[in-house]
């Protein structure tokens, strides 16, 4: 009897042990998981805020390049960038009350193109957690397909019936539409036949003078200084710019020059001293080099021989008048892709001419038209993202 009881009593202990053990481990693996809970819980969060963080800091760098050379709005650096330079803010944070922060990094790749890369740091118990996003961003500048800042209120422009803009039209003077507008018409006040909304707090980059605007008498090409080519007539043109001496294909000529059919005009045509564009035959056309406008002219541009045509691929300033000699006939066009400037006081395009003007924004955004080159962009515009 007494050593049964013995064994009863060593069994018993083995099982209290063995209960002991199991609650121990079962004890051991609810803190494990708890402490795993923790951690990915810690993690997720700060996932989480890396993501806003770096979506804050892409942010603050489209801020900056709409805000560009607007003073105390855009850090200075960021409106100074040459082609290829880089700007980049580092730990910058949303205040004290937010953990962790973001880098911030602006290249300028083109005159008018920049990517934009921001670095979100998320704090956990584990560390920091990063996520980037990248965004390559347009800026753009002449927002419409027909424009004139300078407009008179003394004086009416009139869009004739012959004219069609697939684009939005912009004048601070009053106007009067008789064409086909696709888009929006901005007008401080007038007669029209289409929609009108009023210029108040719309944004244009204003149109210089032809005594201000950038003749293009030197020029930067990726980064490098080059010298206009000043030319005494048409046959100075070569069928391709030189990739030496003139890379932007600009051609200067002073006084007014004459189209006389068949000229193809691969870069961009300058006429000053007050010269005009005249135009005679049939397939003319003039195509900018990017980053460049396709025609400065200031004076008029005008169809000297019925049934003439031009074809102008870019952006088109213009100081005069888009008119036609006294011809007994009609049939000449004029087809603009990009954008026109009317510098004068008037948007002024002859009824009997059949006009069509396709704005293009990447075409139309052309910084150095306006004196030195820094004008205020209108909008920016993200045309590629990246996580």
């Amino acid at each position: 009897m007494s050593t049964n009881r013995k064994q009863r009593r060593g069994i018993s202990l083995l099982m209290v042990t063995a209960v002991i053990a199991v609650a121990s481990v079962m004890g051991l693996a609810m803190l494990s998981s708890s402490t795993l809970q923790a951690q990915a819980s810690s993690s997720q969060n700060g996932a989480v805020q890396a993501d806003a963080l770096s979506e804050s800091g892409v942010n603050l760098g489209l801020y900056y390049l709409q805000n560009l050379n607007k003073w105390g709005a855009a850090p200075w650096p960021t409106a100074t960038l040459a082609v290829g330079g880089t700007y980049g803010p580092v730990n910058q944070n949303l205040g004290a009350a937010i953990p962790g922060t973001f880098d911030l990094k602006i290249q300028r790749i083109t005159p008018t193109q920049y990517v934009v890369t921001s670095t979100g740091n998320g704090v956990s118990s584990l560390g920091t957690i990063q996520r980037t996003l990248t965004a390559t961003v347009d800026v753009n500048y002449f927002n419409y397909g027909v424009s004139a800042t300078n407009a008179s209120s003394l004086l009416t422009s009139t869009l004739p019936a012959n004219t069609t803009i697939n684009g939005d039209v912009y004048t601070n003077g009053p106007i009067t539409n008789n064409a086909h507008v696709s888009g929006v018409v901005y007008a401080s006040n007038g007669l029209l036949s289409g929609l009108l909304k009023l210029v108040t707090g719309v944004v244009a980059t204003l149109i210089p003078s032809t005594a201000s605007v950038n003749h293009y008498p030197s020029y930067y090409y990726k980064g490098v200084l080059y010298n206009a080519k000043v030319i005494t007539s048409l046959a100075d043109i070569p069928a391709n710019p030189d990739p030496t001496t003139n890379p932007g294909g600009v051609y200067k000529y002073g006084g007014s020059l004459t189209l006389t059919g068949n000229v193809n005009i691969k870069g961009t045509l300058v006429l000053s001293s007050s010269g005009s564009l005249n135009v005679q035959g049939i397939n003319n056309s003039i195509t900018p080099v990017s980053g460049f406008p396709a025609l400065i002219v200031d004076g008029d541009i005008s169809f000297k021989v019925n049934n003439s045509a031009l074809d102008l691929n870019g952006l088109v300033y213009l100081g005069g008048k888009v008119g036609k000699a006294l011809l007994t006939g009609s049939g000449s066009k004029l087809n603009v892709n990009g954008g026109m400037l009317f510098a004068g006081s008037t948007i002024a395009i002859d009824p009997t001419l059949v006009t069509m003007i396709t704005y293009d924004r990447v075409k139309a955004s052309i910084p150095d038209l306006v004196p030195g080159g820094n004008p205020i962009p209108t909008s920016v515009s993200v045309v590629a993202w990246k996580n």
